[in-house]
C-alpha cells in the first residue's frame, strides 16, 4: 500500500472548475431572435445553448445541464404538440425550479411589454428576473452579468460550507470520518433498526503496538501508519459501513444490517488483512490488533451508549486476551418495542 494512501472523504476545490466558463440556456422560439441572443451572450464570454420550445429547453436541460442561467421565452408554441399540451415558459420554470438538483438554476424570462401579468406569472413560477421586449441589448447584458455573477457567489459558498460541513465530521490526519460522524450515524443505524427490525454491529479496534512505532521512529512516523491502516482496513468495507476515527490509535466500524455471523467474518477479513506488512513512508511495519466486536439484534440497544459501552468491554477482553485477535462480546440487552 503506497505510504502517502489516505482516504478522503473531502470534496476538492478546484479553482480551475470555480472559473470555468458559465452556461446559458437560450430558449426562444423566433429563430432570429435566438441566434441572436446566442451571439450576444457569447459575445460576453458566456458559453450557450439554444432551444425553440419548451419540450426542447427541458431535454437539453436533462441532458446537457445544469445551466447557470436559462433565458426564457414566456411564450413558446410548439407546432408538433396537440392543442393545450406544449409546455409554455411558465411551466418550464416550474418544472426546473421544482426539480431538487436544478432548483438553484437563475432564470430570467423574456416578456412582450405590454402583459405585465406574464411577469407575475412567471416570478410567482420562480423566475429571478425577467425583461421585456424589444430590450435594449446594453441592459440585457448588464442583468445578465449581474445576475451570473450572483449564482457564481452562491456556487462559491456553497461549495465553501459543503467543505466546512465535511471538515467539522473528518478525521483530519487520515481523512475518514471522525468520532462525532460515527456517533451520529450509529443513532441513525439504532433508529432503522428498531424501525424496520434489522441488525447490525459494531467492531471498535485498537493497534497493539503502536506505542513501540511511535517510540522508534517518531509521531511523525505514526501518523503515515495510522493513515495505511485506515486505508488497509477500508478496503474489505460494504459502501454502507463507515469506518471512523474513534481516537489515538483506535477505530471503529460500524456494520450496517449484519448479524453476528457477518460481524466475525468481518473482523476475522480485518485481522487476515493486517496479517501482511504495512507500508508506511517507506518502511513495512507488522502491526497487531485488537477488536472488541459485538452485535445487536432487531430493537437492541436503547442509545449509542449502550453501543459503545459494550464495544468498548469486548475490545478489553481481547487486549486482556494478549491482542491480535477478536474478541466476541455475548450480551443480551432487554428488548424494546419498535418505533
Amino acid at each position: 500500500m503506497p505510504s502517502d494512501r489516505i482516504i478522503t472523504y473531502l470534496p476538492v476545490l478546484n479553482a480551475e472548475t470555480m472559473e470555468e466558463k458559465q452556461r446559458i440556456l437560450i430558449v426562444e422560439d423566433n429563430k432570429s431572435l435566438n441566434e441572436i441572443l446566442c451571439k450576444i451572450v457569447q459575445s460576453e464570454g458566456y458559453g450557450s445553448v439554444s432551444a425553440a420550445t419548451g419540450k426542447e429547453a427541458i431535454e437539453k436541460i436533462r441532458d446537457n445541464g445544469p445551466f447557470d442561467l436559462v433565458l426564457l421565452d414566456i411564450m413558446l408554441p410548439d407546432p408538433e404538440a396537440p392543442p393545450g399540451l406544449g409546455i409554455d415558459g411558465l411551466e418550464v420554470c416550474r418544472q426546473i425550479k421544482g426539480d431538487s438538483a436544478l432548483k438553484d438554476t437563475l432564470i430570467f424570462i423574456v416578456t412582450v411589454k405590454d402583459q405585465p401579468d406574464d411577469i407575475m406569472k412567471g416570478i410567482d413560477a420562480g423566475a429571478d428576473d425577467y425583461i421585456t421586449k424589444p430590450f435594449n441589448t446594453t441592459l440585457l447584458i448588464a442583468k445578465i452579468k449581474a445576475m451570473l455573477r450572483i449564482k457564481r457567489l452562491q456556487d462559491e459558498l456553497i461549495s465553501k460550507n459543503k467543505l466546512l460541513e465535511e471538515m467539522a465530521v473528518t478525521d483530519g490526519l487520515t481523512g475518514i470520518p471522525n468520532y462525532r460522524h460515527l456517533i451520529d450515524k450509529l443513532a441513525e443505524e439504532i433508529r432503522r433498526s428498531r424501525r424496520y427490525r434489522t441488525p447490525f454491529s459494531m467492531i471498535l479496534l485498537d493497534l497493539d503496538n503502536f506505542k513501540e512505532v511511535n517510540d522508534t521512529y517518531g509521531h511523525r512516523h505514526g501518523d503515515f501508519v495510522l493513515k495505511s491502516v485506515a486505508g488497509a482496513i477500508h478496503q474489505g468495507l460494504r459502501e454502507t459501513d463507515l469506518l471512523a476515527r474513534y481516537g489515538g490509535d483506535e477505530f471503529g466500524v460500524l456494520l450496517t444490517q449484519t448479524d453476528q455471523t457477518g460481524s466475525r467474518k468481518v473482523a476475522e477479513q480485518i485481522l487476515t488483512r493486517l496479517s501482511d506488512p504495512v507500508l508506511a513512508d517507506g518502511r513495512e511495519h507488522m502491526i497487531a490488533v485488537s477488536i472488541g466486536l459485538v452485535s445487536f439484534s432487531p430493537g437492541q440497544p436503547e442509545s449509542s451508549d449502550e453501543v459503545i459501552i459494550a464495544a468498548d468491554e469486548a475490545l478489553y477482553q481481547a487486549k486482556k486476551l494478549g491482542g491480535n485477535q477478536y474478541f466476541f462480546l455475548e450480551k443480551v440487552l432487554k428488548k424494546t418495542n419498535a418505533e
